[in-house]
């Protein structure tokens, strides 16, 4: 989502169970981030949609989130309720950033939900997954996990997004050796290049 030339918004999520209510809550949240997009700050939005949801506890639904907002000084503010750490790229050596600073929402009627910061440079590169990727199994039902990932993502760190992506998704796709997965892979890649000149 662009929020004007300076500003461009992002989001993942993963919605707990399958059907009717989990699509029913993703439409939600998308409802959410269009109210960002119209001017309204994130945080008050995420109480909001989390007391709406505590409120209606016959859906029994919740939802990881991560939304970011990053602006063109590589600026970058974003809410990480109860979703994976992100993944950054940098100078080839990839790190965990970004952790879960609230609890889903739908979770907890009155979880706090705050807008944190970081700084990006030229050339990073952030990469989000839902748990689907971490929690690949192959046929010994051992998870690919964190480490795995991160292992992936510095031996395709310098491939231009889309090989990055794809080379992620072979290695887990190698690990797991054909077994049955539980759960979808979602995975998001953000780059920021600089500045514009």
């Amino acid at each position: 989502m662009e929020f004007g030339p300076d500003r461009t918004a992002f989001v993942i999520a993963d919605v707990s169970g399958k059907g009717l209510g989990a699509a029913l809550l993703a439409t939600l949240l998308k409802g959410v981030f269009s109210g960002v997009a119209l001017g309204q700050a994130a945080a008050p939005l995420f109480h909001h949609v989390n007391r709406l949801l505590c409120t209606h506890s016959e859906t029994g639904r919740f939802a990881t989130v991560f939304f970011g907002i990053l602006d063109t000084s590589g600026q970058l503010e974003f809410i990480n309720a109860g979703h994976l750490p992100a993944v950054l790229i940098r100078g080839g050596g990839p790190q965990t950033v970004c952790p879960a600073g609230s609890v889903p929402v739908g979770l907890l009627e009155f979880a706090k939900f705050e807008t944190q910061s970081m700084a990006l440079q030229p050339g990073d590169t952030l990469v989000l997954v839902t748990d689907g990727i971490t929690e690949a199994v192959d046929p010994l039902e051992e998870m690919f996990g964190a480490d795995r990932l991160l292992h992936a993502a510095q031996r395709h760190s310098e491939a231009p997004v889309e090989e990055l992506r794809a080379g992620i998704l072979a290695e887990v796709e190698e690990f797991s050796r054909g077994a049955c997965q539980g759960d979808d892979m979602t995975l998001l890649i953000i780059r920021y290049l600089g500045p514009p000149q």
